[in-house]
């Protein structure tokens, strides 16, 4: 589970950095033709890092508002899963913060 979580957020980072270093590398050489290398290396490099910790912090904060409201319930069977209410507003990314912490299950 918490590879399938992992992937999603490598997939997710991948994609955004790609774009983001895109839209920067061309504004950036419309500025200055002669920018180095490093520079747009750099700004991937970070911009990597960042989407990467905004979308598991966001994904937790979603998770600690849908367990506050009630969107999240332990079932009532005795098992240690969790039902998350159809209508829970960011549903995926509580589910994605239940698969990068599979701990986030228990009591």
């Amino acid at each position: 589970m918490m590879f399938r979580g992992l992937c999603k957020v490598v997939a997710i980072a991948f994609i955004t950095n790609q774009v983001l270093t895109t839209i920067f590398t061309y504004v950036a050489q419309q500025l200055d033709s002669a920018l180095p290398h490093d520079t747009i290396w750099l700004f991937s490099c970070v911009t990597s890092g960042l989407v990467t910790l905004w979308l598991q912090s966001d994904a937790r904060r979603a998770f600690g508002f849908a367990r506050e409201k009630g969107f999240v319930k332990k079932s009532g069977d005795g098992k240690q899963d969790l039902q998350i209410a159809a209508d829970c507003p960011k549903r995926w990314l509580v589910i994605l913060h239940i698969e990068l912490n599979p701990a986030a299950i228990q009591p």
